[in-house]
């Protein structure tokens, strides 16, 4: 019994020097590699157009991808923020980037009165050890924008995009996603320059066995605007 007090206090200690160990390891300062935003329209359930803003920023840390804590989107006008933690963060990588460089942000942003004002807005990043980075943007004034400017369908096995305004957008996707809406796979349209495509899900080479959804995503030219139509349940 005498020797397993000091044996205790001894494990404690260690266990208490790799925390801190662990902890003082965080001391590289994150860097802003590149940063995208995008105003993203779509129906709500009831039908009203609404819009939320995708805000992504490329952050490189030396002390690795899993350093990443936190992020905050500031409008500096008027001082709005809306903080995104660790959980509610969507982590992307990209081919051809550091081993350490991640994308890091969300589609969700949400403005209290419907659309983000034109304006300048910052974006700071946090890493577990308490640093800091941040780069700021500008957004222009959005554009009056009443529908969507294109439908998607789903028949049995078929899908259908009708463009109903071709200058609207420039670049189509189609998204898998599963049961809780979270995207699994994304493939890129070939625009044939007429206003209608169709074609079979079974063409889509590894569609993910748990996708449950499907939709459709447009881009304007220069990726600056975005629209995504209703998720239809996959057959």
């Amino acid at each position: 019994l005498l020797c397993s007090k000091p044996m205790k206090h001894l494990s404690f200690v260690c266990l208490l020097l790799a925390v801190l160990l662990s902890i003082a390891c965080s001391f590289n300062t994150p860097s802003v590699v590149l940063t995208k935003k995008q105003r993203i329209y779509s129906y709500n359930q009831q039908g009203a157009l609404t819009e939320r803003l995708a805000v992504f920023m490329l952050l490189e840390d030396g002390d690795g991808r899993n350093d990443y804590k936190d992020l905050t989107l500031r409008e500096d006008t008027t001082g709005l923020e809306w903080a995104l933690h660790r959980e509610n963060t969507v982590f992307l990588q990209e081919a051809g980037y550091s081993k350490n460089a991640q994308w890091v942000g969300s589609n969700k942003f949400k403005y209290p009165r419907r659309f983000f004002p034109a304006g300048q807005y910052t974006l700071s990043a946090s890493d577990l050890g308490g640093n800091k980075t941040e780069t700021t943007f500008s957004l222009q004034a959005p554009q009056i924008i009443t529908f969507l400017p294109f439908e998607f369908t789903l028949e049995t096995e078929q899908w259908t995009l009708n463009i109903t305004d071709s200058s609207a957008c420039s670049y189509f996707s189609l998204i898998m996603l599963s049961a809780d809406l979270q995207p699994l796979t994304v493939y890129q349209l070939q625009t044939n320059g007429t206003d209608q495509q169709n074609g079979a899900l079974t063409t889509f080479e590894n569609r993910p066995t748990d996708a449950r959804y499907i939709q459709c995503f447009g881009e304007n030219t220069d990726q600056s605007i975005g629209f995504l139509s209703a998720p239809l349940p996959l057959p």
